[in-house]
């Protein structure tokens, strides 16, 4: 979450216009002069809804019309997959500090000490059962996307 009121004013703007309600998830590029460009819209929950991780309130917004537009909140911490974060540091060792800054300073999408099962079963049980099924059935992959808990295969979304 970037705080830039040109963003959110031009989200305002566009779903507006299109009378959306409900998620809306728009992906951002900011160019080199500052101006933020959108790149892509999700009309569902995506992994953004992360960022929500301290707002009890987020399952009314949900369930009852009329709920308040919802940001993160500034205390909360940015989220971060752990194991695609250990995935960039193995392959970019010279980019692990800063990842290494992003798990000390951020707050895991997954993991809860109250509910730590989530946490064992995607990187662990999930994301294996993927990769035996590939091996098995011979089908090719080009990477491992824990955050949305898939294997990206080539020509694949």
């Amino acid at each position: 979450m970037v705080d830039k009121p040109e963003i959110e004013k031009w989200v305002r703007r566009f779903v507006g216009a299109l009378c959306i309600t409900g998620q809306v998830s728009i992906d951002f590029i900011e160019a080199a002069d500052g101006t933020p460009y959108a790149i892509e819209c999700n009309p569902r929950a995506h992994s953004a809804i992360t960022m929500f991780y301290d707002q009890p309130d987020l399952t009314v917004a949900y369930l009852e019309n009329g709920s308040a537009t919802m940001i993160p909140t500034a205390a909360s911490r940015p989220t971060y997959w752990l194991y695609h974060e250990l995935w960039r540091m193995l392959r970019h060792p010279t980019i692990a500090p800063g990842r290494l800054r992003v798990v000390l300073r951020g707050k895991d999408a997954i993991f809860d000490w109250d509910d730590p099962l989530p946490q064992l079963l995607v990187p662990h049980l999930q994301m294996t059962s993927l990769l035996l099924h590939n091996l098995r059935h011979g089908t090719r992959w080009i990477s491992l996307d824990f955050n949305i808990g898939k294997l990206i295969e080539p020509a694949g979304d």
